[in-house]
C-alpha cells in the first residue's frame, strides 16, 4: 500500500507534511483522504485551499513514518529536522517534496 504524504505551507511560508495513513488511491485520478481536524496540516488547507499529495518509497521510509509519528502543532520545524528539501508546486500554492518519486 502507498504511503501518503501531504504537504501543505505553515502561515509562516515554512514546509509542513503529515502522513495520512487514512488515506488510499480510489481510482485512476482520485485519492480519498480522511483527515481531522485537529491537524495542522488540515487547518493549512483550509488557510491556503492548496496541498500536493506525494507517495513515500522505500528509501525514504524512516522520513515517512517521521512526518506520521511528530505533530505539526507541537514542532513548528517538523519539516527541517527531515533532512528533506521541498519546491513549490506549478499549479497550487504548496510543496513538493523533491525526495519522493511521485507528487499529486
Amino acid at each position: 500500500m502507498p504511503v501518503l504524504m501531504i504537504a501543505t505551507y505553515n502561515e509562516d511560508g515554512s514546509v509542513n507534511v503529515m502522513n495520512a495513513a487514512w488515506g488510499t488511491m480510489q481510482e485512476r485520478g482520485t485519492v480519498a483522504l480522511n483527515l481531522t481536524e485537529s491537524h495542522k496540516t488540515v487547518k493549512n488547507i483550509k488557510a491556503k485551499g492548496a496541498f500536493t499529495v506525494s507517495i513515500a518509497d522505500a528509501a525514504h521510509v524512516v522520513e515517512a513514518d517521521y512526518f506520521g509519528i511528530e505533530s505539526g502543532n507541537k514542532v513548528a520545524d517538523k519539516f527541517a529536522k527531515s533532512g528533506l528539501s521541498a519546491t513549490k508546486a506549478e499549479c497550487v500554492d504548496a510543496p513538493v517534496i523533491n525526495e519522493f518519486p511521485h507528487c499529486i
